[in-house]
């Protein structure tokens, strides 16, 4: 396709070592090249198919129908901007999104598109981004690459939120694209993927609290997880990430504190950052409040599970060996600091099989 093709013979001259080919060779090497020429011409190559419409207003109170496609595929692109008629700036990064895959009478997937990309607290900041989301200007801009596999369908609607100051704009892209596999890490998943999205909007926790913010008895790898937090200390940091694998309740940390899950220290000392592959898009810390959001995608550093129970677990502060002083061991020692209790929104992707 798209111009003619020459057709360019190449003459193979061996060294005087190799014997010549036999005449009954030849039937055995032409059913291999026809074999071959078979194969390459059969594979399913990847085909994408991108869909957007402009100017679609949104009015309180209504839900729309953004996208929908049937058949089997992966959505590898999505991407949106938004503001309010009445000029108020931004609305994109507000609107509720509700998706459902594969005919489900109940939603799948539920975000707004700032959860989407790790950032709490509806902050606006821009320009940031790596290869798989990021917000590119003030008044929306932002775009997910996060690989959504599907089998049969999927649907896509938008909802503005009940406190929306007025209608809205919305520009909107989505590409799905077909024959194409997901990969974590450089690991090409099992073909019957389903990527799981474990939801915790403004929970309360109480001082010490345990939170499972992944419970599942498949295999899988974790892709990605949001987080944030606001509380009247900043001492619910000290809260470790745990995991438990094959059913087990023997813990394994994960991290020995919450802001070095993000690879920071010392209660985010830097301030606010965002990197590829984690950040912490809001710190904000008072005498009196205390607000992190934070973002982990697990492709460079990788989170794989086995069937079996699979737990990751995250406690809002946490406790240290009175002996040791070693933190997050002994689960009724005496507390580090002064944890008091807190408010989190959590939004983990699982890749399951």
């Amino acid at each position: 396709m798209g111009g003619p093709t020459t057709s360019v013979t190449h003459h193979l001259h061996l060294p005087p070592r190799y014997p010549p080919m036999k005449a009954s060779m030849m039937p055995s090497l032409l059913v291999c090249l026809l074999a071959c020429v078979v194969f390459v011409v059969g594979a399913p190559y990847p085909i994408t198919k991108t869909y957007g419409v402009s100017q679609l207003q949104l009015q309180q109170g209504k839900t729309y129908t953004l996208y929908q496609y049937e058949g089997t595929a992966v959505v590898t692109y999505f991407w949106l901007t938004g503001t309010w008629n009445n000029g108020a700036g931004d609305s994109a990064s507000q609107m509720n999104f509700t998706v459902y895959v594969d005919g489900a009478s109940r939603p799948t997937y539920q975000f707004t598109p700032n959860q989407l990309i790790g950032v709490g607290f509806n902050d606006l900041t821009a320009p940031w981004g790596s290869d798989m989301m990021g917000r590119d200007s003030s008044l929306g801009g932002i775009y997910s690459h996060m690989r959504i596999p599907f089998f049969k369908s999927i649907r896509y609607d938008v909802a503005l939120p009940h406190d929306a100051p007025a209608s809205s704009i919305l520009f909107w892209q989505i590409r799905v694209t077909e024959n194409y596999p997901i990969v974590v890490s450089g690991v090409t998943l099992p073909p019957q993927t389903r990527l799981v999205q474990y939801n915790f909007q403004s929970v309360n926790l109480t001082r010490l609290e345990f939170i499972d913010f992944v419970s599942t008895s498949n295999a899988g790898a974790i892709y990605m997880h949001f987080f944030q937090s606001e509380s009247s200390t900043a001492n619910f940091m000290e809260g470790c990430y745990r995991a438990y694998y094959g059913g087990s309740q023997n813990q394994s940390l994960v991290s020995t504190g919450f802001e070095d899950y993000y690879q920071s220290a010392y209660y985010f000392a830097a301030g606010p950052y965002r990197q590829p592959g984690v950040g912490a898009t809001v710190v904000q810390m008072g005498d009196s409040l205390t607000k992190i959001s934070g973002y982990k995608v697990h492709d460079t550093d990788p989170f794989f599970f086995d069937k079996g129970g699979f737990r990751l677990q995250w406690r809002n502060g946490d406790t240290q060996d009175p002996n040791t002083g070693q933190k997050c061991m002994d689960s009724n020692g005496p507390a580090v600091g002064n944890p008091q209790a807190s408010t989190i929104t959590s939004m983990t992707w699982v890749y399951e099989w």
